[in-house]
């Protein structure tokens, strides 16, 4: 009974993990501190083997829907390698705590820009794809995605600050056991990016990013592999019906969703 609980979990935070590009971390590291009483290391490193395997189930499904921005993906999760191992390793000094009160910050810090930010609508996208391409500013991508349901999707965006911000979202992910999505996704809003495309793209890149986590984490004997098994079949389910539900409703909405998300969660943990 207590594996078919673990797969039921990990059905649901990989549902709600794949819809909003985040993998799921966010959600099972809270109840693996607050129910299943794990350290912080056991937390963070369960939590990451199982957003690998839903990351990866995820990004097959969002492959398939054709919203993966293939070549940004590759740049950003090289930046994110070197944080992972770093934050892997960063880990073992925390507190229970202290780690409650900073991943706590991190989301509600997450949950305010989100909730508050004004998406670029699809004219203003345009428009900024446009001015780049005709003023040719250093480090500025142009991209134009056409989805499998005929969406076209037309931005642009700053590479060198993306590849920053995958640098400290490397650290954040494998200090914290999250994945990295929770915070991808909303960065990647603000630095232009659709967010079906964001969403998408942060998937694919959190199979990169995880996979690199996990090893450090295994390494640090942080992983309990026979809930974090229970938990990664449940999520590879889980993450196919995200990403279905992902493609019949609006950014906005995934948008809002996440927001709201982020801020319960980051009062639970500043309320033990």
């Amino acid at each position: 009974m207590e594996h078919l609980l673990n797969v039921i979990i990990g059905i649901f935070v990989g549902m709600i993990g794949t819809l909003i590009g985040a993998g799921g971390g966010f959600i099972l590291i809270p109840y693996l501190i607050l129910v299943a009483k794990f350290s912080p290391q056991a937390a963070a490193g369960t939590s990451l083997f199982m957003v690998f395997f839903n990351a990866l189930s995820g990004s097959i499904a969002y492959i398939r829907q054709k919203r993966v921005d293939f070549r940004t993906a590759f740049y950003f999760a090289l930046a994110t390698v070197p944080g992972a191992v770093l934050g892997a390793y960063l880990n073992r000094f925390l507190h229970s705590r202290l780690f409650n009160i900073l991943f706590a910050l991190l989301l509600l810090f997450l949950a305010g820009r989100t909730y508050f930010h004004r998406s670029t609508d699809k004219n203003t996208a345009k428009k900024d794809k446009e001015y780049h391409q005709e003023k040719k500013f250093p480090g500025i991508e142009i991209r134009e995605i056409i989805d499998a349901e005929g969406n076209k999707y037309e931005y642009s965006f700053n590479l060198w600050l993306g590849v920053g911000i995958s640098l400290g979202v490397g650290v954040i992910s494998s200090l914290l056991g999250i994945g990295g999505g929770i915070v991808h996704v909303p960065l990647m809003g603000f630095l232009g990016f659709p967010m079906h495309i964001a969403t998408a793209t942060s998937h694919f890149i959190l199979v990169i990013t995880s996979l690199i986590g996990v090893i450090s984490h295994i390494s640090y004997g942080h992983v309990v592999f026979a809930k974090a098994i229970a938990y990664a079949v449940g999520a590879i389910i889980g993450a196919q019906i995200g990403a279905r539900i992902s493609s019949k409703i609006s950014g906005n909405a995934i948008k809002k969703g996440l927001a709201i998300a982020l801020a319960l969660v980051a009062i639970r943990l500043l309320t033990l």
